[in-house]
């Protein structure tokens, strides 16, 4: 009899999963149309006209939604995914003309990290810091200065910050006291610590950081498609190879049923 409720319930499970990645593929859908609608006000009426007849909505969708996993969407914050699309799409019109600036396909690519190196990591560290009663800095320290803003005062930690942070932690350097309590978070949650101190997470982040694409080269006049193109590939690897910063965020948010 036992055996007979479990096979229900897990039947029951998979139905309702079934339901659950059918509402977001369309929620997908729904978003890729809407930002899609914003962006051509801003083509030419013959960009407009490519637009639709390649079917990108469509394509971007899909490869979304295969990319990702339909489970792993639900649990990401909606602007996370808002503006992944908003990149794509970008990044497909930077495709269609190389003089088109590459600074709106970075930046939405930084948007989406930041939520999720908030939401993911950080959100959880500031509750752990609190209930460890580290919230008192000590030391003259860059990094000890930006944990101590994050825990006490809701800052939001920078992807500059947080790698240098995982590198001291990996590295099995000295630790100061709130990068030594960010430590034992790690510990306590190996989901993120699996991820986070895995090597080919460290490897992609650092080649991340290493090309200053999210950094100084921003602020110069224009980011051409070289350039582009690669801070694509290291953080999303155009919605197919996974071995990339946002899609290794993601897996630590993923449900296995």
């Amino acid at each position: 009899m036992i055996i007979e409720d479990l096979e229900l319930e897990n039947k029951e499970l998979k139905r309702k999963l079934k339901i659950a990645k059918q509402w977001m593929e369309k929620e997908v859908k729904n978003q890729v149309s809407r930002i899609t609608k914003e962006k051509i006000e801003k083509l030419s009426p013959s960009e407009v006209e490519d637009l639709f007849e390649e079917n990108i909505e469509d394509t971007i969708t899909t490869k979304i939604t295969r990319f990702f996993g339909e489970v792993t969407l639900i649990n990401m914050p909606s602007s996370i995914v808002e503006n992944i699309i908003s990149a794509e799409i970008n990044y497909y019109n930077m495709r269609k003309n190389p003089n088109f600036d590459g600074l709106s396909v970075i930046l939405s690519y930084h948007k989406a990290l930041d939520v999720m190196i908030e939401s993911f990591i950080i959100k959880w560290f500031r509750k752990f810091a609190h209930k460890k009663k580290q919230t008192t800095l000590r030391q003259n320290d860059v990094l000890e200065k930006s944990l101590n803003s994050v825990v006490n005062t809701w800052y939001i930690l920078s992807v500059w910050r947080l790698f240098h942070v995982l590198q001291l932690i990996s590295h099995d350097e000295k630790l100061f006291d709130y990068v030594g309590c960010f430590k034992e978070y790690l510990s306590k949650y190996t989901y993120l610590q699996d991820v986070l101190l895995s090597d080919e997470f460290m490897k992609v982040f650092s080649d991340l950081v290493n090309s200053e694409i999210l950094g100084k080269k921003r602020h110069v006049w224009k980011t051409n498609f070289v350039e582009t193109r690669k801070a694509r590939e290291l953080l999303i690897w155009g919605l197919e190879n996974k071995n990339c910063l946002i899609y290794m965020l993601a897996e630590t948010q993923k449900l296995d049923f």
